[in-house]
């Protein structure tokens, strides 16, 4: 394994670690407000936070993938970073406060203006977070990143809970979504401390990415966003609500597992600059993200009926098949997830901005269309069809980027592909069981059991097939020489 695979994977065991324990925590938060909290508590949150992640993705700053493509960033450069994060961050806020009152009046619900206000000071604190931690991302050292994901999971728990249990209301979901943000904020100089200073005289350096990045997020807000803002208008809040958590809940194991590699991935792929190399570089990527969140969300998405009533509770069983269908789109997305760091890399955001308007094009009529005749089966068709466009746009991308052929790219999916086929059987035959056992401590084990033996299963056909091929380089050679002791009798962990 080269030196560059050893600091990925190592980077990559950091960042997918401290996701996993931050969505421990989350799911910690979700379990005790799920059952604090009503449906319609939810989907009153959820629609003043789809509103504030659309004006957050719009107005997005590539900032660390732009100071990440720096050698060695000038303190000029942090302090223009900081200077134009602050900026959007007050522009937010700004917004946000100032389209409370229309989203009071379209909802009809005088609630939304006080929450949306308050919800508007946590893109605030997110915008002062100190630049110079990209440091450390460009060492592949996420020590600290481990640590601040804790941190702010931790306040947004010990916040969000304390304040539902004192009021009883959506308040300690709006507390907790501030009390995040503000923690990570402070604890971002402790770690990279700097005297902030506003300047903006490195510009150029972010120029041209901060362009094409704004089209991109445009288009890429509409696109995720576009269902949670038309369907309270079209179902009930307590509907909302159900669909509010499934989507957050298919969610997880993206921010757990997915999300967290692009980081490493990106740095990884800055060092490369044969064109040979970076080729085999992306493949093996794709493949990897495939082979670690697949068979989470197939598991997530056949066992999602008993899943569901742990997590959330029996009155929440209305989102088990909401959650079914999300894990599946979700699981139809993981190719398309290596393309746009890619792209940031290569300096061609445009492509980035291509592939978005494509899925532009087609999601917003299926989504108006499919929510108005009908409502959450309509939107979660739209968002089938979506991620489809969008796959077919990557591979074609990804071919005029780096010359990587389509089936070269639907090749590094045939294997996690192929061991997942064993594991699908085994939780359809063991989810009628589960789904007739009532809620309470044997479910939970039993669950527990049930989803470890599936990725076990997983994992044990795919290392099997990996040996039958003659042992192509990938994840599974990374997993082997970490389990396994070296010719010398040391073992590498």
């Amino acid at each position: 394994m080269s030196s560059v695979s050893q600091r990925t994977a190592t980077a990559s065991i950091w960042t997918i670690s401290g996701k996993f324990l931050a969505r421990l925590l989350d799911f910690v938060s979700l379990l005790i407000l799920a059952r604090l909290l009503s449906p319609a508590d939810f989907g009153l949150v959820a629609i003043a936070t789809s509103v504030l992640v659309i004006v957050e993705t719009i107005l997005d700053l590539p900032l660390t993938q732009a100071l990440m493509r720096q050698p060695s960033p000038s303190d000029d450069m942090f302090a223009t970073a900081l200077t134009l994060s602050l900026l959007r961050g007050v522009a937010i806020s700004i917004l946000m406060m100032i389209v409370s009152w229309p989203m009071a009046l379209i909802y009809d619900d005088s609630r939304l203006f006080s929450l949306v206000a308050v919800l508007s000071i946590a893109p605030a604190m997110r915008s002062v977070i100190s630049p110079r931690m990209v440091l450390f991302m460009q060492r592949f050292d996420f020590k600290r990143e481990f640590a601040l994901d804790l941190i702010t999971k931790g306040s947004t728990l010990l916040f969000g809970v304390g304040v539902a249990v004192a009021t009883g209301s959506y308040w300690g979901l709006a507390i907790g979504a501030v009390a995040g943000p503000t923690a990570a904020a402070i604890t971002s100089y402790v770690f990279a401390p700097m005297r902030p200073r506003f300047s903006l005289s490195e510009w150029k350096h972010f120029q041209d990415m901060i362009s094409w990045n704004t089209v991109s997020q445009v288009l890429s807000s509409i696109n995720w966003q576009l269902d949670r803002l038309l369907l309270p208008r079209f179902t009930g809040l307590s509907t909302f609500g159900a669909f509010s958590v499934a989507d957050n809940i298919a969610a997880i194991p993206y921010q757990t597992f997915v999300g967290p590699l692009l980081r490493p991935l990106m740095a990884a792929f800055s060092t490369v600059d044969d064109r040979r190399n970076l080729i085999a570089a992306y493949l093996k990527a794709t493949n990897a993200i495939t082979f670690v969140a697949a068979p989470i969300l197939i598991a997530l998405a056949l066992l999602a009926e008993p899943a569901v009533r742990i997590i959330v509770g029996e009155k929440w069983a209305s989102a088990a098949p909401i959650l079914q269908w999300l894990c599946i789109v979700s699981l139809l997305g993981l190719p398309t997830n290596m393309m746009p760091p890619l792209a940031m890399v290569l300096n061609k955001t445009r492509y980035l901005a291509l592939r978005m308007f494509a899925e532009f094009a087609v999601r917003v009529p299926v989504t108006i269309l499919g929510i108005v005749y009908f409502q959450v089966a309509g939107a979660l068709g739209a968002r089938i069809v979506a991620v489809l466009v969008a796959y077919a746009a990557s591979l074609i991308i990804t071919r005029r980027l780096i010359g990587a052929t389509v089936a070269a790219q639907l090749h590094a999916f045939l294997r996690p592909l192929a061991a997942s086929l064993p594991m699908i059987a085994f939780l359809l035959w063991i989810e009628p069981m589960l789904s007739v056992m009532p809620v309470g401590l044997n479910l939970v084990v039993s669950l527990a059991l049930c989803g470890g033996a599936a990725v076990a299963i997983f994992w044990a056909f795919a290392l099997l097939l990996w040996q039958i091929l003659g042992r192509p380089d990938g994840i599974e050679t990374i997993v082997v020489q970490r389990l396994t002791p070296r010719r010398n009798g040391v073992v590498t962990f």
